[in-house]
């Protein structure tokens, strides 16, 4: 349930970007339709935890339009059945490598963020001690995954 619950957030955050100068938006860029794949914790060691996400989680679609607005719809398996779990709009901005979501008036602004032409990545940096991997040592962030589909 809390690896649902991180997802969602993550989901949320990237549904929610604003975008007040897209100089930096070009055909390799956020613009599209993007599949989440899986989220990954990354340790203060460096291994990797990797939880790949099921075929229900996959049909969600996080999409990025050109006049900085963003549509973001998720799934869930609910009773055998997968379902939409929620579907968001709001506005996104992208200012060299950050990345700011404004989604139902919250702002956020991923700490984490990578974009190659195929994969987009977003995520935090994350320090809680309650938040262990590797054993005894700490996460040290998290993102998820992304696949351009079209």
């Amino acid at each position: 349930m809390k690896l649902f619950c991180e997802i969602l957030i993550g989901l949320m955050i990237f549904s929610s970007y604003s975008s007040d100068d897209n100089s930096n938006i070009n055909s390799g860029s956020i613009i599209g339709t993007w599949k989440p794949i899986k989220e990954v914790n990354v340790c203060s060691t460096g291994s990797e935890i990797v939880y790949d996400f099921d075929s229900c989680i996959q049909t969600g679609r996080l999409i990025f339009f050109n006049n900085g607005t963003v549509s973001d719809t998720g799934y869930k398996l609910q009773n055998g059945n997968c379902e939409q779990y929620y579907h968001e709009t709001g506005t996104w901005s992208l200012n060299g490598n950050n990345l700011t979501a404004k989604i139902e008036g919250d702002t956020n602004n991923p700490t984490f963020f990578e974009l190659t032409n195929n994969t987009l990545r977003i995520g935090y940096y994350d320090a809680d001690p309650n938040e262990l991997c590797d054993g005894e040592n700490l996460r040290s962030y998290y993102y998820d995954e992304f696949v351009r589909v079209e």
